[in-house]
């Protein structure tokens, strides 16, 4: 197989990617008013590890989150905080098929300057829901309060496809990478 072909999939799969993301950030807002507006919106890459691995049948998971997201434009970045890494955990009875939210996720952005610099920490509390989508892909969505550092007090979005479910590995081994395109928003509360 050659490289540009295996380029042209990978360009592919990361755009139908951003656009379902972008689709389905604009099918879960609320009306547009000025209050509502995000006040930061980064897109990225997310990659989530599971552990021991989704299966059909559901079972307890250890979920960890990872992401990193640039460029950030909105009314609350400046030069120091146009880039995030983040990173979050849970725990919750999960499967291929079945997704029941989790309550009890948290985590923290770290925010960078222009130059690659940290310039400071969200810490958050919130809960993840998992979900189906006709095409088979799972979307996950992330609601939390941000407590302390980096924009305190107000409500952090991330909002993810992951493109990589493998219906033979939901059958054998478990699911324990999935990864795929995001959004993360910082709203006003």
């Amino acid at each position: 197989m050659s490289t540009n072909l295996i380029s042209r999939r990978a360009l592919t799969a990361l755009l139908t990617g951003l656009a379902l993301v972008c689709a389905l950030a604009a099918g879960t807002s609320r009306p547009a008013h000025a209050d509502d507006d995000p006040l930061a919106v980064c897109p990225g890459w997310v990659e989530q590890t599971i552990d021991p691995g989704l299966t059909v049948l559901p079972q307890f998971q250890t979920v960890k989150v990872e992401g990193r997201f640039v460029p950030c434009t909105g009314q609350l970045i400046d030069p120091e905080h146009v880039a995030a890494d983040y990173t979050a955990s849970a725990s919750g009875t999960l499967s291929c098929t079945i997704n029941v939210p989790i309550t009890n996720a948290s985590g923290t952005v770290r925010w960078q300057d222009e130059d690659g610099h940290h310039t400071g920490t969200s810490h958050f509390t919130g809960g993840i829901t998992l979900s189906q989508r006709p095409l088979g892909e799972n979307v996950g969505i992330v609601v939390a309060t941000i407590n302390s550092g980096e924009f305190a007090g107000r409500r952090l979005v991330l909002i993810s496809a992951r493109l990589t479910i493998d219906p033979v590995q939901c059958a054998t081994t478990g699911v324990r990478k999935v990864a795929g395109p995001g959004s993360l928003e910082i709203l006003p509360v």
